[in-house]
């Protein structure tokens, strides 16, 4: 049987490198995302400036790879398009034994400073970068326990867990901290039904998404550190989510996924 995966924010960046990777890996994925077609994509954070990719174009790369791709539109501000998006899976698939929980919403509250910060557009952080994230992962549980088991990846930042640094601004990182329970409170409440998940994060990624709205702006977010390419966590999520050694890893807290071989002793292959 054809397990099936659900990746939101798979239109470009990260999402789209996870979704291709599980596509190679034999997975049937959902792609979703707010950007239905190609060259309708804009970056509400960053001024509006238009980015590449959309679902039909993940579609289309995990397809030319041999893959099963199937497309639904997700908007994390909008929970009838969340149910939508499930709900259109199952139809399809008849099952979700995966969710990448990567997408977040971008506006342009997440890097602003707390003088600066619009409420409302705040409200919507939290509600498109917790709230929407919580509502998706127990809708998505209830299909998981019904079937009984599934895993979730959920994709969060380093920035969430230090003092701030300057590269990101507290309507980025106090959502993502509350979002970093989510995974904990499923393990802990729901290990007994066969679900496990594990929350990593990337460290400094270049994406086609920053390359585009930032041009050789870009480089210097990392402040010199090394930038890991999006291929990196994507091997790490499909490992964490098809291994049968990989429920050990639910206790580890917030891994790095672009070290998590190298820190583990493990040989990906």
């Amino acid at each position: 049987m054809q397990k099936v995966v659900l990746v939101t924010g798979a239109t470009r960046g990260i999402g789209r490198a996870i979704a291709l990777e599980f596509g190679k890996a034999g997975f049937a994925v959902a792609v979703t995302g707010r950007t239905l077609a190609a060259g309708q994509g804009r970056h509400d954070g960053m001024g509006g400036g238009a980015v590449p990719g959309s679902i039909e174009e993940t579609v289309t790369a995990i397809e030319a790879v041999g893959g099963t791709g199937f497309g639904a539109r997700l908007d994390l501000l909008d929970r009838a398009s969340i149910d939508a998006a499930i709900a259109a899976t199952l139809e399809r698939f008849g099952r979700i034994d995966v969710l990448v929980n990567n997408g977040i919403y971008q506006g342009p509250v997440i890097m602003q400073p707390i003088m600066e910060a619009d409420l409302a557009d705040g409200e919507r952080a939290v509600t498109g970068n917790f709230t929407n994230q919580f509502h998706l992962s127990r809708e998505v549980l209830k299909h998981m326990i019904a079937q009984g088991g599934g895993r979730m990846i959920f994709m969060t930042t380093w920035s969430s867990s230090i003092p701030p640094a300057g590269t990101s601004g507290l309507f980025y990182n106090a959502p993502k901290a509350a979002f970093n329970k989510i995974p904990e409170y499923i393990n802990f409440e729901h290990g007994k039904d066969g679900i496990e998940a594990f929350l990593i994060e990337p460290r400094f990624t270049m994406t086609d998404t920053l390359r585009a709205v930032m041009g050789e702006q870009a480089d210097a977010i990392g402040k010199g550190g090394e930038a890991h390419d999006p291929a990196e966590t994507a091997r790490t999520s499909v490992w964490l989510a098809s291994h049968p050694d990989a429920a050990r890893f639910t206790q580890a807290g917030m891994i790095n996924a672009t070290t998590f071989f190298t820190d583990n002793g493990i040989d990906p292959e």
